[in-house]
């Protein structure tokens, strides 16, 4: 806790002096960057600016811009809570940025990251080939409803609807929605899965669904623990949503739908899996394995913070 004392007697006085005294907080107290930041100064450098209310550009402008000592209280909360509590930056400030989009989130939802926010940069071609004709698409496992959002954004004749089990998270869906205006175009359902959309097909589904595994859950670092574990756990080999949804997927996909999912270091455990649907089953033309990565901001290549991704498109005849 910061009192005013604290702040009467701290030395800090210009914005160069906080991000500094960051810095060495955020080293000394071992933090771990992988929620979008890639060491000390970048983690530093973005709480001071976003709690200053400043755009990334403009932080260098007012280096030597001296804080009030209101400003320098929150800054001091801030840090302590990001180095002491280990609380991730998104749920300090109440945002996120994905792809070069805000969006709200706090502690009932997963922070937003996913590899397919670039692939929608590029309306998932060429695996569509023409974003106006999509008309339906679905987001499992939406969460904060990035990208939900982002979706309805690449494909601007359709109508998403964003699905996810927990009601806390749509609370904050929500939120972002009516940021974005798109309340007319985006539906929120509470669902596990197809269970409450069971008459309705997507010309693209896409999910970033739980997929930590339980080895992994078991050592993640205190920031990732702040998240909800119903977003992250996802069983033995981290498939155990992704092979529910897979074993359903079929049956909501129109006639040359695509599906776009998500995974991480179980995705070898799909391709068993995948094999025997094409082999045996034969309900997917092809899919494409998308190499695994991890955020440039981790210091450290863990388990959890690799994905990959694999997309599927629908025989027409299926």
């Amino acid at each position: 806790m910061i009192t005013d004392q604290d702040v009467h007697q701290c030395r800090l006085q210009t914005i160069r002096d906080v991000v500094r005294y960051a810095m060495t907080q955020f080293e000394t107290n071992k933090i771990f960057y992988g929620h979008g930041c890639a060491n000390a100064y970048e983690e530093a450098y973005f709480l001071v600016a976003r709690t200053l209310k400043l755009n990334f550009e403009d932080l260098d402008r007012f280096w030597d811009a001296r804080v009030s000592n209101a400003e320098l209280k929150l800054l001091l909360e801030r840090i302590q809570m990001r180095a002491i509590d280990k609380i991730p930056m998104p749920y300090i400030l109440k945002e996120s940025w994905l792809v070069d989009h805000e969006f709200y989130c706090d502690e009932r939802v997963l922070i937003p990251r996913s590899y397919i926010a670039e692939l929608l940069k590029d309306e998932l071609a060429p695996w569509v080939p023409n974003a106006e004709r999509v008309t339906r698409v679905l987001d499992l496992c939406t969460g904060s409803a990035c990208l939900g959002i982002l979706a309805a954004e690449a494909f601007p004749n359709a109508k998403v609807d964003c699905v996810d089990i927990s009601k806390d998270a749509l609370e904050v869906a929500k939120i972002n929605v009516a940021n974005y205006g798109m309340e007319d175009r985006i539906e929120l359902i509470e669902s596990d899965l197809f269970n409450s959309i069971a008459d309705r097909q997507y010309d693209v589904i896409i999910s970033n669904p739980p997929y930590v595994t339980t080895d992994a859950m078991n050592n993640l670092p205190q920031e990732y623990r702040h998240e909800p574990s119903l977003a992250l756990g996802a069983g033995d080999d981290g498939l155990d949503i992704v092979r529910r949804m897979l074993s359903e997927a079929s049956n909501h996909l129109t006639a040359k739908g695509v599906l776009v999912v998500e995974v991480g270091d179980g995705r070898q455990a799909c391709f068993p899996l995948l094999g025997l649907q094409q082999k045996q089953k034969k309900r997917w033309s092809s899919f494409y394995v998308k190499k695994s990565y991890v955020n440039a901001s981790t210091s450290k290549c863990h388990s959890y913070a690799r994905c990959s991704g694999f997309i599927f498109e629908r025989h027409a005849s299926c």
